[in-house]
């Protein structure tokens, strides 16, 4: 089967088409493109399908919440109808899965390389998954097994609140409410979170002026190659709070089955995941901590797992 799968982020758009059989994708034909400045997803489509043959179905991973058939995405402005969708392109099947519920389908199919273990713990087989991964937000997804396979439950897990754990992560609270009001954990663990870590780092460590205006990019260079001593401290605290939310989350289902870090900020941050930090964020649950050791973490490597998993929801 022929299927037209996409990953609808924030800030960028992946296309591509996707040869799907049972248990088994193999992408081709994959585009990359950037929002800004693209009036809606249909400039995209256009671009994509114009000269290629009509896929027999479509699946698109959106960054929202959906029904399957709308959704307004959570960071941009854009409003997705998939009978819309399917009326402009000719596919006769469009299907839209929240951009996370993707990733969970997508775990399945991860081949050998396209993950780094963090702990080996104790995995058991069919049990609950979890998947989060920092972006330009916060996605969060658990599945569960039913019927034969993995299921993806649409979370929006990422808009819970952040709990602080000591009196560094109070006064951080206490920093971003000034802005916010309520403090979900999306507002620390995503690019524009790392950004105002960094603000906040240099608050505490009472630097003159202001802080310079950095990506979380450039922080996460100036982190890893320990040039920037206030880019450390916040990447530090980026990782221990990442650490503590997986923790949290996990408990929900008892992940046995794996707890997976994806999104675009974890496989870059690789070197500083496996130094401890996160683990003890992790780990450090009170009574459940000797438990934590039992669900094996992973850093998902495969950029595709999102588009990998949203070609084989288009054929359930």
């Amino acid at each position: 089967m022929i299927v037209l799968t996409g990953d609808i982020g924030g800030t960028n758009t992946r296309l591509a088409l996707a040869d799907v059989a049972i248990n088994r994708v193999r992408l081709r034909e994959v585009q990359r493109f950037r929002n800004d400045g693209v009036a809606s997803l249909s400039q995209l489509l256009r671009a994509f399908l114009d000269g290629r043959t009509r896929p027999q179905a479509a699946c698109l991973a959106v960054a929202g919440p959906t029904d399957g058939r709308l959704v307004r995405l959570t960071n941009l402005d854009w409003v997705i109808d998939s009978e819309a969708i399917s009326a402009e392109t000719g596919i006769p099947k469009v299907r839209l899965v929240n951009d996370f519920a993707a990733v969970g389908h997508g775990l399945g199919v991860l081949e050998v390389g396209g993950r780094a273990t963090l702990q080996a713990g104790e995995p058991a087989a069919h049990a609950p998954r979890l998947a989060l991964g920092a972006g330009t937000g916060l996605g969060v997804v658990q599945t569960a097994w039913f019927e034969g396979r993995y299921r993806s439950m649409a979370s929006e897990g990422g808009h819970i609140s952040f709990a602080p754990i000591d009196a560094l992560q109070m006064r951080l609270l206490t920093f971003l409410q000034s802005t916010y009001g309520r403090v979900s954990v999306e507002r620390i663990l995503s690019g524009p979170g790392l950004a105002q870590l960094y603000r906040f780092c240099w608050a505490e460590a009472d630097m003159p002026g202001t802080p310079p205006a950095m990506s979380a990019a450039e922080i996460t260079d100036a982190a890893l190659e320990r040039r920037d001593g206030v880019a450390v401290r916040a990447l530090s605290l980026f990782t221990r709070i990442f650490g503590q939310t997986a923790g949290d989350l996990a408990l929900v289902s008892q992940c046995l089955g794996g707890v997976y870090l994806a999104g675009g900020i974890a496989p870059r941050i690789l070197p500083i995941l496996q130094q401890g930090t996160f683990l003890e964020g992790f780990r450090d649950k009170g009574r459940f901590s000797a438990w934590m050791e039992r669900v094996p973490v992973y850093v998902v490597l495969d950029e595709d797992v999102g588009l990998k998993g949203a070609a084989l929801a288009a054929t359930v």
